[in-house]
């Protein structure tokens, strides 16, 4: 399982945050032809949950971040280790060029029983 975390758009944080909740698509939907014999289609779509409040400044504040990192040509990258179960977090380059790891390789050796 990996997530990265970069440039997210030009939004402001509450914009981005709102735009979570909700699919506004981008171009029109293609008509759909009703079943013979019918003359209406009913389509529902499962409600999707809200974010709670609480969570919105977190957002917020982890939107402001990435924008501070991308201005510093820095963005995350998260994965989980397999052997240990640990996540690890990479700093990298807009290019993908990894800068530091944390916890780096040595420690995630020891982590896994490798000795000291």
């Amino acid at each position: 399982m990996t997530l990265g975390i970069g440039q997210t758009g030009t939004l402001p944080p509450a914009q981005a945050a709102a735009s979570r909740t909700r699919f506004v698509p981008t171009e029109p939907a293609e008509p759909v032809a009703p079943p013979k014999g019918a003359d209406r289609v009913e389509l529902s779509t499962p409600p999707t949950p809200p974010i709670p409040p609480e969570l919105h400044k977190e957002i917020d504040a982890a939107y402001q971040r990435a924008i501070d990192l991308a201005s510093q040509n820095r963005e995350l990258h998260f994965s989980k280790d397999e052997e240990t179960g640990r996540v690890i977090v990479q700093v990298r380059d807009l290019e993908g060029h990894v800068i530091r790891t944390i916890p780096n390789e040595d420690a995630l050796h020891v982590a896994a029983g490798a000795a000291l």
